[in-house]
């Protein structure tokens, strides 16, 4: 039988590039990246989605993390979910919880960015240029759902919101999993520049090498108990499963 995967948007590629490679035994459906925004609305929305699958499917891959809390109360009826069992994506593009938090240690003051996060994500960058009536400066494929973004605002208060959002971070991170082009690289160096002008510090820019070792596992259902979660049909996802060691 076939197995249905819930997925974020920021994993679209490396999930239909999967089903390109291994043919048709797995299914997508894909959510949009902005219900992050509202981790409230993004577990109504997953429950939907997760009640909406069938019986002609045998498990539930569910694409998320923790994801501040999104995930926790989520369960199916009829089906078995297996779940990553880290806080948020990083870890997956990376290719493992583990490397994330030697990532993490060098520096926390970090923000990531890859490939499907830049094309299908969003991020306080996008957000001012969409703010100020600039969106001829981000590919039109890149922007979903302007209504997300609010309203339109002055430079001032633009600026102003970008810098709550954006103060605390010391670095940009870009993961290479090969598949960043030249567009990419471009979009983020004029994050990095505008972030220097608009925090007054220098923001350094790191190209890290990820890896879709974690990524694999999970759309082959290679389960195992440190980096997996997977829950019985009727059985809820609690937020202290993904703190323990096992």
């Amino acid at each position: 039988m076939k197995n249905l995967a819930i997925v974020c948007d920021v994993m679209k590629n490396e999930f239909m590039k999967y089903k390109e490679e291994k043919e048709n035994d797995l299914d997508c459906i894909f959510m949009e990246q902005h219900l992050h925004n509202t981790p409230v609305v993004m577990t109504v929305k997953l429950q939907e989605a997760i009640d909406s699958v069938d019986k002609s499917y045998d498990k539930i891959l569910l694409g998320y993390g923790l994801c501040s809390n999104g995930a926790v109360g989520l369960k199916s009826d009829t089906h078995e979910i297996l779940i990553p069992k880290v806080d948020d994506c990083i870890s997956l593009f990376l290719g493992s919880k583990k490397r994330y938090l030697e990532e993490f240690k060098k520096d926390p003051a970090t923000y990531y960015l890859c490939k499907g996060w830049i094309e299908y994500g969003g991020d306080p960058y996008r957000g001012y240029l969409v703010w100020t009536g600039q969106e001829n400066k981000i590919p039109s494929g890149w922007i979903r759902q302007k209504e997300i973004y609010g309203r339109r605002y002055d430079s001032e208060m633009a600026k102003y919101l970008f810098i709550e959002m954006m103060k605390n971070y010391r670095q940009i991170t870009l993961i290479d999993n090969d598949d960043i082009e030249e567009i990419h690289k471009e979009y983020t160096n004029n994050m990095v520049a505008f972030m220097s002008e608009m925090l007054g510090k220098e923001i350094s820019l790191k190209i890290l090498k990820g890896s879709s070792e974690f990524l694999e596992k999970f759309v082959k259902y290679q389960y195992d108990e440190d980096n997996f979660l997977k829950f019985k049909p009727g059985q809820k996802i609690l937020q202290e499963d993904f703190m323990s060691r096992k």
